[in-house]
């Protein structure tokens, strides 16, 4: 069984970076920047002593920038 709270490995993540940043250099850019995360976190609070609420979450988020000259441009998305 996989106790993993992650889809994704890291080697994933590293590739799906390079492939935005060579993606990006054969279209023209001069730079660019890549920011691929994924995260899992837990939150309790208590109230007077006892459990009152229990939070999970897991997110994943990418985001690029890209130069050409002068100009740049940036875009992101998360689920």
């Amino acid at each position: 069984m996989n106790d993993s709270v992650f889809t994704h490995s890291q080697a994933q993540l590293q590739q799906l970076a390079r492939d935005m940043l060579q993606y990006a250099q054969q279209k023209g850019c001069s730079h660019a920047s890549v920011d691929v995360s994924e995260g899992s976190g837990l939150s309790v609070s208590v109230r007077r002593g006892k459990t009152d609420t229990i939070e999970t979450n897991r997110d994943k988020g990418i985001s690029i920038t890209v130069y050409i000259g002068q100009r740049r441009g940036n875009a992101s998305t998360s689920d």
